[in-house]
């Protein structure tokens, strides 16, 4: 036993240092990828544009293909965005078709080979769904990456530490950027310091925060992107900040929100790039329900497509997007673009405000939405000019003439019923002259209070 204890005693004695070196070089690798994930997390990210993206209604309805997807990439890159947010309001569980179209969406991104990024946001899911999604898209070549680790994000619950522990487990690190309301009301439209301590706090062991502005008007928007994205400046998190051209709920979030046109959504942009947030995400591309879409689905005049069937007729909300490449240029290069080609957006709804309409339970509406007294019966139009001009308005049989700036400029009038005429010129010679694709009518409310968006380019000379 004397022996044996003085052989054990030896070879403890030949084996520690070995186990000592072992455990300092465990230590040391373990360390040093840490260091690394933070120090990618603290890294400048590059300044990104990126659309949030209804899994649940691609522009072509409930049976899209690979092309499909391709074609609604195409669209977005062509615009200067770049890449998708994947809203998913289920994965395996309840509506499985989400994990089926996300990955078509990845496989259309990799087989385009347009560097067109994706990632997931898990649209008030639980920790055992999210895993899942995580591990599905983790490897995909279209992944969109910070730092190398991939970014996945969150709408109305923004998950909690030991899920992200869980994953580190699994040696699948995640940047985690984390969207939650104030605990108070789900509808809180503007923010207080209050009400960002408690969202910030609730998500401390998130990488950044997400504002998914959409209800609202464009300067409460803009105060909220304002307020959070300071807040997220000193917690050193990363921000994205919700664009959103303009909100009309359905159901129990029935109500609307005056933006002016192409106005709101520009006072958006210009705040989000004066306070020189992270990301920015269009809220939304293709949520047909409320009204803040962007995906182009036809000309102009059409108003009905595969979703027509559920929410009622469609206007042209592409406009909003092509105004916004203004803007997405000057977010990501840091520089105001000069105007190289002139343009007019013009923006209108299609019946008065005091129209009485009748509710209609196919289409899960109201009588009329919460907030409708306080629209406009205006015609809004914006203008990208490089040298001043004069835009003369036609609304019915009423006109009103403005000077117009150069560079982006606004203009707005009382609207009459009938067609909505444009006409710009510049020392007498007409520049653009376009009659409004929709009219406006004295008993047609089939579009719900919804906005018509429409825009035209001066030729080149």
């Amino acid at each position: 036993m004397q022996y044996k204890n003085h052989l054990f005693g030896m070879r403890f004695g030949l084996v520690r240092p070995l186990i000592v070196y072992f455990l300092a070089t465990l230590i040391c690798i373990s360390w040093a990828g840490y260091a690394q994930e933070v120090g990618n997390r603290e890294a400048v990210p590059p300044k990104m544009v990126f659309a949030h993206y209804m899994v649940c209604c691609p522009v072509v309805g409930t049976r899209p293909t690979i092309t499909d997807f391709k074609s609604e990439i195409l669209e977005a890159q062509e615009r200067g965005i770049d890449g998708f947010a994947l809203n998913c309001g289920s994965w395996i569980k309840k509506y499985p078709y989400y994990k089926k179209w996300a990955l078509m969406l990845y496989e259309a991104a990799h087989q385009l080979g347009t560097n067109f990024k994706l990632f997931l946001s898990a649209d008030r899911l639980d920790d055992e769904e999210m895993k899942d999604m995580i591990v599905s898209v983790y490897d995909q070549p279209n992944q969109f990456r910070f730092g190398g680790i991939p970014v996945f994000s969150t709408y109305g619950n923004p998950g909690d530490g030991k899920f992200l522990n869980d994953l580190r487990k699994i040696h699948k690190p995640v940047v985690w950027i984390s969207h939650c309301f104030p605990q108070r009301t789900h509808l809180q439209r503007v923010y207080t310091p209050e009400n960002a301590d408690e969202v910030f706090n609730r998500a401390s062991f998130a990488d950044g925060f997400f504002y998914f502005g959409a209800a609202g008007t464009g300067s409460e928007l803009s105060r909220n992107i304002v307020l959070l994205s300071q807040k997220a400046k000193l917690e050193n998190k990363i921000f994205v900040a919700g664009v959103s051209p303009f909100y009309r709920g359905f159901g129990r979030n029935y109500r609307v929100f005056e933006t002016e046109g192409f106005r709101g959504m520009a006072q958006q942009w210009e705040t989000a790039i004066q306070q020189s947030v992270n990301w920015i995400e269009i809220v939304s591309w293709n949520d047909w329900s409320e009204a803040h879409y962007v995906a182009p689905f036809g000309p102009p005049e059409k108003t009905n497509f595969f979703w027509t069937k559920r929410w009622g007729p469609m206007l042209s909300h592409v406009a909003y997007l092509d105004a916004s490449r203004y803007y997405i240029d000057w977010f990501k290069t840091g520089n105001r673009p000069s105007i190289t080609e002139e343009k007019i957006f013009y923006f209108y709804r299609l019946f008065p405000k005091n129209l009485e309409s009748k509710p209609d339970p196919t289409k899960e509406r109201l009588e009329r939405p919460k907030g409708a007294d306080k629209l406009k019966d205006k015609v809004f139009v914006t203008t990208f000019l490089s040298a001043p001009a004069t835009l003369t308005i036609y609304s019915g049989n009423t006109h009103q003439d403005f000077s117009m700036d150069a560079g982006v400029a606004h203009a707005e009038m009382t609207f009459a019923l009938g067609k909505q005429r444009f006409v710009l010129k510049r020392s007498g010679k007409i520049l653009v002259d376009k009659t409004g694709e929709q009219e406006i009518s004295a008993d047609d409310t089939s579009t719900n209070f919804n906005y018509f968006a429409g825009g035209s380019r001066v030729p080149s000379q």
